[in-house]
C-alpha cells in the first residue's frame, strides 16, 4: 500500500481518526461508509484488496506519506483512537512501556505486587528487573514505579 493508492480509496479524518470509503469497496460497502472493523486485539483494521491493514498504520501513511518501519504507539493507550495527534513512532521497548497493568494484576497498579511486608515495586528495562522498594501502601509503591518509569522512559511512561 502506498499513499496514492490509499488516498484514492479512503478518506482519513485526522480529528476523529476515522476512515471512510471514497469508492464502493464491494457490493455491500459503498462510498461514504465508515471503513473497517474492530480487530480481536483491540485495534481498528481495514480490509482492502485481499489484505488487512491496521488503521493506525494507514493513518500514518495517509498523513506522512510512508508506512513506518517501527511501531506506532497510541499515546492514550486506546488502540481504537487513531487521531493523528494520538499516534507516535516508537521502538518495541517504548511501545511496550506505554501499557496499563495486566488484567491478572489483582492490585490494578503496574509494577506493584503484594508481599507479606507490604507492597513491592519493581520495574523491568532491557531484560533487567530493578527492585524499587517495599512500601506500606499500594499508592506509595505505585508512585515509586511511576517515577522510575518516567526516569527511564520519559514521555512513554504510562500516566
Amino acid at each position: 500500500m502506498d499513499q496514492k493508492t490509499l488516498k484514492s480509496a479512503l478518506h482519513y479524518n485526522p480529528d476523529t481518526g476515522q476512515f471512510t470509503w471514497i469508492v464502493d469497496a464491494s457490493r455491500n460497502i459503498k462510498s461514504g461508509q465508515l471503513a473497517g472493523s474492530r480487530h480481536a486485539k483491540g485495534y481498528w483494521q481495514i480490509y482492502y484488496k485481499g489484505k488487512h491493514y491496521l488503521a493506525h498504520r494507514l493513518a500514518w501513511l495517509y498523513v506522512h506519506g510512508q508506512l513506518p518501519k517501527s511501531n506506532i504507539d497510541h499515546i492514550n493507550m486506546d488502540g481504537m483512537d487513531n487521531r493523528i495527534s494520538n499516534l507516535r513512532l516508537a521502538d518495541w521497548s517504548k511501545n511496550a512501556c506505554n501499557t496499563r497493568a495486566k488484567r491478572n494484576n489483582k492490585l490494578g497498579v503496574k509494577g506493584v505486587h503484594k508481599v507479606p511486608s507490604g507492597y513491592k515495586a519493581q520495574i523491568q528495562y532491557k531484560g533487567k528487573t530493578t527492585y524499587l522498594g517495599t512500601f506500606k501502601t499500594v499508592e506509595e509503591a505505585g508512585d515509586a514505579y511511576r517515577q522510575a518509569a518516567i526516569n527511564i522512559h520519559g514521555s512513554f511512561a504510562p500516566n
